[in-house]
């Protein structure tokens, strides 16, 4: 089944809309990493802003149906020192299950081909499943899967090339 997004670039004027969703994400993330749901709170998240300010940054709301479905943040290899990076990304749970974060995904590896990086928390089965299946779709050859310590828990790495 074919699945058709509208991939919008987020500009200030959205931010709000963009900062409720991330602090949907946020929460939902909390029940995986090792730090509370409190502390994922958005008004600890120190990057939002930097997406409106900063070169290398984009944020992108997920659009489906003229109703909003999520955001991806992503980092460019300037901004990273190596590879494209999706720094978050989040389907509403009313949108999952329907090919639109693999549509989405798939659409801006697209528009941005090259180097990636990704990573997903080690206890988050289903996020890991997914990303395993939609990098697996669009990488040129193998990707390299390992896995990393991190001060929020054990996460697994994702480094892969997307063909322009």
């Amino acid at each position: 089944m074919d699945v058709t997004v509208d991939l919008r670039e987020a500009h200030s004027s959205d931010r709000e809309l963009l900062a409720t969703l991330l602090a949907r994400y946020l929460r939902e993330l909390s029940q995986y990493g090792a730090f509370s749901a409190a502390a994922a709170h958005i008004q600890r998240y120190p990057y939002l802003d930097a997406y409106f300010a900063e070169p290398g940054r984009y944020p992108f709301l997920i659009w489906h149906d003229e109703k909003i479905a999520g955001f991806v943040l992503v980092r460019d290899p300037f901004s990273t020192g190596g590879a494209w990076q999706i720094a978050e990304f989040y389907i509403t749970p009313e949108s999952r299950r329907l090919g639109i974060g693999r549509a989405a995904v798939t659409s801006m590896w697209r528009r941005f081909p090259g180097a990636w990086e990704l990573q997903v928390h080690a206890r988050n089965g289903t996020a890991r499943q997914f990303w395993t299946s939609c990098v697996e779709n669009v990488a040129d050859g193998s990707p390299e899967v390992r896995k990393i310590e991190t001060d929020d828990g054990p996460r697994f790495q994702f480094n892969f090339r997307v063909l322009g």
